[in-house]
């Protein structure tokens, strides 16, 4: 063992130089990854910093291009005293239609009303025939024409209450109803719905309603607006036209920029026209843009309810020069801005101005509120690509990880092959030092007998009566050296040969061991008690399974000092096995050392000093064979001192 050590010395200097280095690059490259997290994520709350002060400059020259009428602003420009220099609108021009005899058009209207509610549609028709002429009061005319082509509808005389509706919208064009409703509108949507084009005169039809209205208290032409593009749209979705829905896309953009105009008007005398007359203190303010009271139903309407407007304005000598532009308007056109940029594309970012008091929906990377007068919102860069920025970095630091901590287990599970590899070269070196001292020691006494008595029978002075003795201890002493010789092979066979199989008893081969080992120990003062309590049947080497009972029977002899009675049981056990029971009053086995006294060479002490004879494979053979039976040798303390030594095989389940 002295002279192993020194070749182990290289090996274990390995497997300390290899895991030592690698340990520590582990570590670098943690510390250096860590690192590198830590400054891309620094990078990118950079990049969305440089973000923010892009966002609220784009916002800064937005106000500016506002202030300069440019883009969509509405233009702003005002008199000293608050007054809006954009025009009048065009309601305000309309020619106020009203009946030339009020006195005469209510009466006629109540006794319409009392015919109708009685059924009495003919005579009604008939009642406002004279009505319908009257050239010198246009509104009664108008009302009676549209009337009596209601009534005609219902008596299901179609033709007339066609002809009766050409007629009014060719006599009175401007002619309204007293919510404000032109009577041509609805009398064009009645033939257009009878037409072979109805779908084309719809669309005519949808583009003037549209440059009809003009305030936001017209809300009988909104509604009729708002009808009529629902009715287009389901038409155009039955019925799909790319040239009619073109001319219905271009109406809706301009019935946008109308309702922008409509509010906008709305909004002027509810404080921009009073802070305009005060001096327009600031040059920019936001006022409450007031909203339209009928939704509407035209896609293109980027009105926003409870939106605001922002006016800013300039003294240009005795006016106030500006624009307005919607908040709503200003923060998309930013925001759409900025998301157009390629580089922001690219980074993943989503940047946006929001209201100030609105939660956002995930928490921004960086965020900053704007100076007045957009206050009220702030820029914030967000966007999904951080966390998953973060949750890349994480994998990537887990891959990482994992692969380290995997090549570390390498290198462990390496060193940890390579130390069980050195640790069975040492036990292969100690059996081996071992078997050499027990053989050394074994050999050594036979062989120095037969030579003594060799050497006597060689000078002939050996008395005759001696002769046989000396013969008989020759032959005990060489049949001592094939017994060694023997087991040697017989474990070298076990490990490479199957065992035939025969026929056997278990009990019988019980007692032909007891009787191959029976003198030898009565010579001691030994004695055996053997009880078969089953017949157990099985099948398998003979000799072998007899020269197993006899290595126990013989190892509870060599190390048991005081003569007793060594007991031999066979039964079945527990589990169904058959098993050879050895119990002995011997020196017992070391606690620890139960299972390791069956392997080769395993002896207990020194092998130069030990004082009973063997080279420890009696017990290995046992349990060599035991294996290749199927079976299994074993052993444990007996209570009262000694072992019991067990050997379990295969058997079948009843005696034949």
């Amino acid at each position: 063992m002295a002279r192993s050590l020194p070749k182990l010395a290289p090996t274990l200097a390995l497997v300390a130089v290899f895991l030592l280095p690698t340990v520590l690059l582990a570590w670098v490259g943690f510390a250096a990854l860590q690192s590198e997290s830590e400054r891309g994520t620094a990078r990118y709350r950079a990049q969305a910093d440089a973000l923010i002060e892009q966002l609220v400059g784009r916002s800064s020259s937005a106000v500016a291009s506002v202030a300069r009428g440019e883009g969509d602003a509405l233009p702003a420009d005002f008199a000293t005293d608050g007054t809006w220099l954009g025009g009048k609108s065009a309601a305000s021009a309309r020619a106020n239609i009203a009946p030339r005899d009020p006195l005469l058009f209510d009466t006629l209207r109540a006794e319409i009303d009392r015919l109708q509610a009685n059924g009495e549609l003919a005579p009604a028709f008939d009642r406002l025939a004279l009505a319908a002429t009257a050239d010198d009061d246009p509104e009664l005319a108008a009302w009676a024409l549209e009337t009596r082509a209601v009534f005609a509808a219902e008596l299901g005389r179609a033709d007339e209450a066609a002809e009766l509706r050409r007629t009014l919208v060719e006599r009175f064009p401007t002619a309204r109803t007293q919510h404000g409703l032109l009577r041509a509108f609805v009398a064009r949507r009645e033939l257009a719905r009878t037409s072979e084009n109805a779908s084309a005169e719809l669309t005519s039809l949808y583009a003037d309603t549209v440059l009809d209205r003009a305030t936001l208290d017209d809300t009988a032409t909104a509604e009729f607006v708002r009808a009529l593009r629902v009715e287009l749209g389901e038409r155009l979705t039955r019925s799909p036209d790319d040239a009619l829905a073109a001319r219905v896309a271009a109406s809706d953009r301009d019935d946008a920029e109308r309702a922008r105009s409509r509010r906008w008007l709305a909004t002027l005398p509810r404080g921009i026209t009073n802070w305009i007359a005060s001096g327009a203190n600031g040059g920019a303010r936001v006022f409450p843009l007031l909203d339209d009271p009928i939704a509407s139903a035209n896609p293109q309407d980027r009105g926003v309810a409870n939106d605001r407007v922002l006016v800013t304005v300039e003294r240009a000598g005795d006016e106030w020069r500006g624009g307005a532009i919607e908040l709503s308007r200003l923060v998309a056109d930013v925001g759409a801005g900025m998301g157009e940029d390629p580089a922001v594309s690219s980074l993943g970012f989503r940047v946006a101005l929001e209201p100030f008091d609105r939660a956002a929906s995930d928490e921004p990377i960086a965020r900053r509120r704007l100076a007045a007068p957009l206050d009220a919102y702030e820029a914030r860069v967000g966007g999904g690509d951080f966390a998953s920025f973060l949750a890349g970095e994480r994998t990537q630091f887990a891959w990482t990880v994992g692969l380290v901590v995997c090549v570390l287990l390498l290198a462990v599970v390496a060193a940890w092959a390579t130390l069980r590899a050195v640790a069975r070269e040492v036990e292969a070196a100690k059996g081996r030092e071992a078997f050499v001292a027990a053989v050394t020691h074994e050999l050594k006494a036979p062989l120095a007998a037969i030579r003594l008595f060799a050497e006597v029978f060689e000078r002939g002075d050996v008395e005759p009566e001696r002769v046989r003795e000396f013969g008989a201890r020759t032959v005990r002493e060489a049949d001592r050296l094939a017994r060694l010789v023997d087991s040697v092979l017989d474990l070298a066979r076990l490990e490479h040969e199957n065992v035939k199989r025969e026929p056997f008893e278990l009990g019988e081969l019980a007692a032909r061991a007891v009787a191959t080992v029976e003198p030898l120990a009565r010579e001691r003062g030994f004695a055996f008690e053997l009880r078969c309590v089953d017949e157990l049947v099985g099948s398998g080497d003979r000799d072998a399974l007899t020269g197993a009972i006899v290595n126990l029977l013989d190892n509870a002899l060599k190390y048991s000092d005081t003569p007793h009675t060594l007991e031999v049981e066979v039964a079945r056990a527990t589990d169904g096995r058959g098993e050879v029971r050895v119990l002995d009053r011997g020196r017992g086995v070391p606690a620890g050392e139960e299972q390791r006294i069956f392997e080769p060479f395993r002896r207990l002490g020194d092998e130069l000093t030990r004082d009973r004879p063997g080279v420890g494979l009696g017990l290995a053979l046992v349990r060599k064979i035991a294996e290749a039976h199927g079976g299994a040798a074993r052993c444990f303390p007996r209570e009262g001192g000694g072992s019991v030594f067990v050997l379990s095989l295969a058997v079948n389940s009843s005696a034949p």
